[in-house]
């Protein structure tokens, strides 16, 4: 009997992160999550998540940050868009014949493609990292732990960082792009401090700098003793002459973009020279794009933060992989076996698919089926 897809699950969640998170332009504590499982007439289930953000205060606008609509709108668009395409076909089929299908970076079609993807991993009994093109023993990738802590007091950041460094990890990245410098500088001499000179650092502005500020500022932290692993998004995502500029003038690694998501962007700057690494995003069709950048322009590629840690398969499998972000949320108590850390590396889920498949008793617990909080603006 043909496999083919027959039935789906929706859900509709909101998970907390388990503390304060932020950066320059943001503080939250809750994520908006979208769940689908697809069903074969088989017994495979392939599960999806897409996720955006509006329980927080924001000054800048994102792509993430908007409220996600009720579970019975969602249903309907569903229903209306995509069950069409999706029922009665293969997984495979539907995923390698018709790459255009669900092409969208929005949490809608980011979900549908990951659950293709999980369901094509589950039918031909492997772990997702394998399909992607790892060999069996390829199951591990360095990380490094982003505290994302900008809300926090100097005494929370610290103990956090500290945490981190207890685990293993060797590469930490704070958050900066304070309009005081002064701040960003008290807040790097005191996580070097707690990290130790054999832990790598790095910092993270999210665009808080134009390119003049960001010499500035480089400079600065130089001369203050600050050794910086590299710098990600200094500049808005507009600016691909201030990256082009920044990456030539200052010798240090310019990472970017997580506010660019569409492919043909990012190899725009990729092209005139703007960034040193490409960061790339959890999509995992995304990711296999974002290589092919990699090997063209030999940019090494950073994983950022993906939910579950779902990005760990693509991480292992690719080449020219630097590091995956971790940042310890508690997104990660909806998967009913969670992505392992050990000393400083991600550990790939062995079983078939991408082995996030959520715990039953959290999907309930954390059912949120209407609609989202309105994103606040800080006065």
């Amino acid at each position: 009997m043909k496999v083919i897809i027959d039935a789906y699950d929706l859900w509709k969640l909101e998970l907390p992160a388990g503390r304060v998170i932020g950066d320059c332009t943001c503080h939250y504590h809750s994520f908006d999550v979208w769940v689908v499982c697809l069903k074969t007439n088989q017994g495979h289930s392939g599960w999806g998540f897409g996720e955006t953000i509006s329980k927080g205060i924001f000054t800048k606008p994102a792509p993430w940050i908007t409220p996600m609509p009720t579970l019975a709108d969602i249903r309907q668009r569903f229903e209306r868009n995509a069950w069409p395409v999706i029922h009665g076909n293969h997984p495979f089929q539907l995923k390698m014949h018709l790459p255009r299908l669900f092409s969208d970076p929005s949490y809608f079609d980011t979900a549908i493609r990951i659950a293709l993807w999980d369901l094509m991993a589950k039918l031909v009994e492997l772990p997702l990292y394998q399909l992607l093109g790892a060999s069996e023993d390829q199951n591990k990738v360095r990380a490094y732990a982003s505290g994302l802590d900008f809300p926090l007091s100097q005494g929370e950041a610290l103990a956090l960082f500290k945490n981190f460094v207890d685990r293993g990890f060797q590469a930490v990245k704070v958050k900066v792009g304070h309009p005081d410098v002064r701040r960003d500088l008290q807040r790097l001499q005191a996580v070097r401090q707690t990290v130790g000179d054999q832990v790598d650092l790095a910092i993270d502005a999210n665009e808080a700098w134009s390119c003049e500020q960001a010499i500035e500022r480089l400079q600065l932290f130089q001369r203050e003793g600050i050794r910086l692993a590299y710098v990600e998004d200094p500049l808005p995502r507009t600016d691909l002459e201030g990256f082009a500029r920044l990456n030539a003038t200052i010798d240090l690694d310019v990472v970017g973009h997580d506010y660019i998501s569409e492919v043909k962007e990012l190899r725009r700057f990729s092209e005139r020279g703007g960034f040193s690494r490409l960061r790339v995003a959890a999509d995992f069709d995304q990711a296999l794009a974002c290589a092919d950048i990699s090997r063209e322009f030999g940019i090494p590629l950073i994983f950022g933060n993906s939910l579950f840690e779902l990005a760990v398969h693509a991480a292992v499998a690719l080449p020219q992989v630097d590091r995956l972000e971790f940042s310890d949320l508690a997104w990660n108590l909806l998967p009913q076996r969670p992505v392992r850390f050990e000393n400083g590396y991600a550990i790939a889920p062995q079983q078939p698919g991408h082995g996030l498949d959520p715990n039953p008793e959290a999907l309930e617990k954390y059912s949120n089926p209407g609609i989202s909080a309105v994103p606040a603006s800080a006065d």
